[in-house]
């Protein structure tokens, strides 16, 4: 019986060389998980840049408008995974008053200037109303373009005022 069985496999071996082909075939999978995840494009620091200003007479008073600029682009950059929608808060910077953004002289903390903020091209102050986002399917990078407005009254000390916001990004 052990005779048969080499001459069989011997004779199999020999049959494939001949010409006649077997084959037989099976298959894998590949496959990835996106996650939903976003990021922010921020300056040195971790700072989307500074909104500034300009000047404004201390004696006569006056309106002051400026908008978010950086190097890179106007507004605040966030890059999302496409598909996804956000939510974009701003917080009421460091020193509010009664709910109102100040800007804070910087030798004097005694002296502040009210600002409002607005987002995405609206005329209603953006105070803690989150601004929701999406990013279709191809789209993953946004730019929200940021003003700030400031009523300079008359008679305000000369120096310069700041104010630092913390904006979040929510999924």
């Amino acid at each position: 019986m052990r005779a048969v069985w080499a001459f069989l496999a011997v004779s199999a071996i020999a049959g494939c060389a001949s010409g006649s082909m077997a084959e037989t075939s099976r298959t894998f999978r590949v496959g990835a998980v996106i996650a939903n995840g976003c990021a922010v494009s921020a300056e040195t620091g971790g700072s989307w840049g500074s909104i500034d200003l300009g000047s404004v007479n201390g004696v006569d008073g006056g309106a002051a408008q400026g908008s978010l600029v950086t190097a890179v682009a106007a507004g605040l950059q966030i890059d999302c995974t496409p598909g996804m929608s956000v939510t974009l808060t701003a917080d009421n910077g460091t020193q509010p008053s009664n709910g109102v953004r100040q800007l804070v002289h910087a030798t004097r903390p005694a002296d502040r200037m009210p600002y409002q903020l607005f987002a995405n091209g609206s005329q209603t102050p953006w105070t803690s109303q989150a601004i929701a986002l999406a990013f279709p399917i191809g789209t993953s990078r946004l730019s929200v373009p940021v003003q700030a407005r400031a009523v300079v009254q008359r008679g305000v000390a000369a120096g310069r005022y700041s104010d630092v916001v913390r904006i979040t990004v929510t999924w």
